[in-house]
């Protein structure tokens, strides 16, 4: 075990870290519109092609 670690001890860490950042963002953002800041990006994005079509 130890012999493991030493060899892909940093890649291990670097693997937990990257999942860990992207659980945060993912709890943070939220998924589709389950989280305030993606609902609110939905919105933007929603109303930039609206008013790049024309529409107001």
């Amino acid at each position: 075990m130890q012999d493991i670690l030493k060899e892909y001890g940093p890649a291990l860490i670097t693997v937990i870290a990257i999942i860990a950042l992207v659980a945060v963002v993912t709890f943070i953002i939220g998924t589709n519109d389950s989280g305030i800041v993606g609902q609110e990006f939905s919105k933007l994005i929603s109303s930039f092609f609206e008013q790049a079509k024309g529409g107001q």
